[in-house]
């Protein structure tokens, strides 16, 4: 016999408008050859406060911050031969026109703003190990 499932969609939902199984994005842990390159990257390029950082421990690791999101970062040379693939990162900002023209000051590799039908003006770039990040400023 099968259980019943048959509560509506409302019916589950928590005060916050959930089912109460997800509650967001905590943390990415990302996996990176060289954790100075990374830290320089995440703080200095693209502004993020670092939380903590270890170079000492084993393995190498640093947290940092923007906003809500935490990025840890892990050195790991021998368990990827190829970074980034498959994975891209949407991140929130106030005005990617004016990120974008920072990050170019920066010297970054960095697209030109686009309009997309999906609701998002964006940039994107590639971190020092590969990984995608777009940057989007919502319409609403």
């Amino acid at each position: 016999m099968q259980p019943d499932n048959s509560k509506s969609r409302q019916e589950t939902q928590d005060a916050n408008g959930s089912r109460g199984e997800v509650s967001g994005l905590d943390l990415l842990f990302l996996e990176v050859n060289s954790l100075e390159e990374s830290l320089g990257f995440y703080r200095d390029k693209l502004g993020f406060e670092v939380e903590s950082h270890n170079f000492d421990s084993e393995p190498p690791m640093a947290t940092v911050r923007g906003g809500a999101l935490r990025i840890t970062m892990v050195q790991q040379l021998e368990t990827m031969l190829k970074r980034g693939r498959g994975v891209h990162f949407v991140i929130g900002v106030a005005d990617v026109d004016a990120f974008h023209e920072r990050l170019q000051g920066e010297g970054l590799a960095v697209t030109a703003p686009q309009d997309e039908g999906w609701g998002g003006r964006f940039i994107s770039l590639q971190d020092p190990d590969g990984y995608r990040l777009f940057f989007v400023t919502w319409s609403q």
